[in-house]
């Protein structure tokens, strides 16, 4: 089977080998986690769940994602998000294989594009060869924002088989659902317009300028007046605390080793294979180095404002797709009979797949801290379907979304706005005081400093903690409930 084949006559086939990626990932559960970024979606959509919650009460930084799921959910219901997510994990292998394609022909035979597909899933689950750096990926099991930054691959198709404006479209869709990718959405168009101008198509170079500007300004604008613009002293120890929250992924001395460097030689020697692309060559090449001096720059300058921009995110596109440019180059020198690479093809695609379908979806989760927050979960959630206000240990983030009870603090759900994450700090001290308490008078006392800012009518405490003899509202083996009225105010004040 020699025969070329291209999109247009063999969408079934590419369709198929996505749909089997897609099996042999499992998602999560909408809501494992925190599900920190559907907090608003489900407010608008229920209006039982978390309207008196303070997170959900916050400047909403996802504005686009949030109505996006919201009128989903409102029509369908929330198992459609399931569907969306199994469409986004199907975009990434088709679309970086047609950009592997069109760099290397010869993998567009048939018994190729099977090999190339087995590798793509096996390095998309070998986060070595598909994760970006600090720890962050295009898409993964858990539905988020992140997810739709594969609409950069198809920016990147797009924009290789001259079709601009549909490409500026994809990159400006994926950072209207994300605003972190607006900064690699200029990277990568930077690379557009480099080549356009280099190549002397002077036309082109406006028409991409001037929609990519009409297409990115709502969302840019929309984040720099409602995220950036706030008073300098705020504003500095806003940043200090979020990069105290997520150092793995803001601090570039804290996630920086060498298997960075190893990233980054393979995104070198991926320039190198494409060298005679020249096309793709300029692209890559700017959007990559674009990436690379900023992170530089900020390794050596340590600017909190450029930390908190995220350069290095570009690399969860540039390690798939220089992972990938190594795969295609080395499967287009195979030099073997049809019949032989016909049985190695189909082996290799059944073996990966089954491996991975049997990992995901039959290997069972051990881990008895996830086992004793699902069931916590269920029993809080049997017997409440409204509380004012509760306060929990700060890690049993699930409690929230799983609920829809009102939260006052917990350390996965974070604003993003500077005042608003110097009050998260406030509260999420306030909560781990009171869980530090040794008696009933300290936990009386810094209970009473939360109610300053707060009103809390219930409290989620492991019974040990409990310093009190006090009517426990669920019957858990590790954790108490309690009403705050009855066992902090009368007569134990």
């Amino acid at each position: 089977m020699s025969e070329k084949f291209n999109l247009k006559n063999n969408a079934l086939v590419y369709i198929f080998l996505s749909l089997l990626f897609v099996s042999t990932v499992q998602q999560f559960d909408l809501y494992k986690g925190g599900a920190n970024y559907l907090i608003h979606s489900i407010k608008f959509f229920d209006s039982n769940k978390l309207q008196n919650d303070w997170i959900a009460n916050q400047e909403d930084h996802l504005p686009f994602f949030t109505y996006f799921n919201y009128f989903l959910i409102k029509i369908f219901s929330k198992n459609v998000i399931y569907i969306i997510h199994s469409i986004l994990l199907g975009i990434c292998p088709l679309f970086l294989y047609l950009i592997s394609k069109n760099l290397f022909p010869k993998i567009n035979n048939f018994n190729f594009c099977i090999i190339w597909f087995a590798f793509f899933i096996f390095i998309f689950h070998e986060n070595s060869f598909f994760s970006g750096v600090a720890g962050q990926r295009v898409v993964d099991a858990g539905y988020q924002p992140a997810s739709f930054g594969t609409l950069f691959f198809l920016g990147i198709y797009f924009f290789l088989i001259k079709r601009s404006f549909l490409s500026i479209f994809f990159i400006c869709l994926a950072a209207s659902f994300h605003p972190t990718y607006i900064l690699h959405s200029g990277f990568l168009v930077l690379g557009f317009i480099g080549y356009t101008l280099i190549s002397k198509k002077y036309l082109e170079f406006f028409k991409i300028s001037i929609f990519y500007f009409i297409l990115i300004l709502p969302i840019t604008l929309f984040i720099i007046l409602n995220f950036v613009i706030i008073e300098k002293d705020i504003a500095l120890v806003g940043q200090e605390i979020l990069l105290g929250r997520i150092p793995h992924h803001a601090n570039i001395h804290h996630w920086f080793t060498y298997k960075d460097l190893i990233s980054l030689f393979i995104y070198l020697i991926s320039l190198f294979l494409i060298k005679n692309n020249f096309k793709f060559l300029v692209i890559f090449g700017i959007f990559g180095f674009c990436s690379i001096i900023l992170s530089f720059i900020q390794f050596f300058l340590v600017n909190n404002s450029l930390a908190l921009a995220f350069p290095w995110r570009t690399s969860v596109f540039i390690i798939p797709i220089s992972s990938l440019i190594l795969i295609s180059y080395f499967i287009n020198k195979i030099k073997i009979d049809d019949k032989k690479l016909n049985f190695i093809a189909l082996s290799l695609i059944l073996i990966v797949s089954l491996f991975f379908i049997y990992k995901s979806h039959y290997v069972k989760d051990l881990n008895s801290k996830f086992a004793i927050k699902l069931e916590l979960t269920s029993d809080i959630k049997k017997k409440f379907s409204a509380i004012d206000n509760l306060l929990i240990p700060v890690t049993l983030e699930d409690i929230r979304m799983n609920t829809g009870l009102p939260i006052f603090i917990d350390w996965k759900h974070h604003p993003f706005r500077y005042d608003q994450i110097i009050e998260w700090r406030l509260r999420m001290d306030l909560a781990q005081n009171f869980y530090k308490s040794e008696t009933f008078e300290e936990q009386f006392s810094n209970l009473n400093k939360i109610q300053e800012i707060d009103y809390i009518s219930h409290i989620l405490i492991k019974k040990d903690d409990l310093k009190i003899e006090c009517k426990d509202l669920i019957n858990h083996k590790i954790f108490a409930l309690v009403n705050t009225n009855e066992c902090f105010y009368l007569g134990n004040n």
